[in-house]
């Protein structure tokens, strides 16, 4: 029993790297003009072929290309700067704003799509507070960045 448990922990640690990893991965389509396009697989897109065309559709693409423009595709990985995302500071959700408890007048905070492109924000100090208005955010799912923590957050 405890060489089961065992090799089982064993294959977690050494596979959710590379799960992990996939979520951060670009499809690269390189065209016959020597040009290359990138589709970023968070997104989730649905890759359909017919007989002379490739369509890619996801919730922030829409393309259409000749199959024989495309001569190869590859993956590359994408680097997203977001180390790990913790919970540990405090923040309420309203209806209009954010508000992170605690942070320090100095105190850095930075705000991510979920593919680890920053997103340019202004935010109101209020003491140790720190308040977003998602007037200024489009709906989806966003990382926080406050003096090294990470944590998330849902726009409806």
């Amino acid at each position: 029993m405890k060489k089961k448990t065992l090799l089982f922990t064993l294959l977690a640690v050494l596979l959710l790297p590379a799960i992990a990893k996939a979520q951060n991965l670009t499809l690269v389509l390189h065209h016959a003009d020597g040009k290359t396009s990138d589709v970023e697989l968070y997104t989730m897109p649905r890759i359909t072929m017919t007989a002379d065309k490739m369509q890619i559709k996801s919730a922030v693409l829409d393309v259409e290309y000749d199959k024989a423009d495309v001569l190869l595709f590859t993956f590359r990985d994408v680097d997203t700067g977001i180390l790990a995302v913790r919970s540990e500071t405090a923040y309420r959700i309203d209806e209009d704003c954010v508000t992170f408890h605690g942070v320090p007048e100095t105190g850095a905070v930075k705000v991510f799509l979920m593919n680890g492109v920053q997103v340019p924000v202004r935010l109101i100090r209020n003491g140790r507070d720190a308040v977003l208005s998602l007037a200024q955010l489009q709906q989806g799912i966003y990382l926080v960045s406050i003096n090294g923590r990470t944590l998330k957050f849902v726009k409806p």
